[in-house]
């Protein structure tokens, strides 16, 4: 499952509160060529929704979460603004 932190959920808030497309949809993050990326989206059966507050932030489809496993979804401040980051848990060794 993937877990977002208060942080980035709250930017993402704060992303969604900014486009008028989060009046009908929500956040999506998909995997494109190797990647990640968020696209706003409607809710879809299955789908792991990340709230903030009562309001859905995020959602996330079930072939997305399962590539992701128990990664988190963080938000870090830079010098050119707000970055996402994606981090898996450690792996143990022994």
């Amino acid at each position: 499952m993937v877990t977002v932190t208060e942080h980035a959920a709250q930017l993402l808030k704060e992303i969604q509160d900014g486009h008028e497309e989060s009046a009908t949809k929500v956040l999506r993050l998909v995997s494109r060529d190797d990647c990640f990326e968020f696209a706003f989206d409607e809710r879809r059966e299955g789908d792991q929704i990340v709230q903030n507050g009562a309001a859905a932030v995020l959602l996330v489809a079930t072939d997305v979460a399962d590539l992701l496993g128990d990664a988190t979804i963080d938000c870090q401040d830079t010098p050119s603004g707000p970055c996402f980051t994606l981090s898996a848990p450690e792996e143990s060794t022994d």
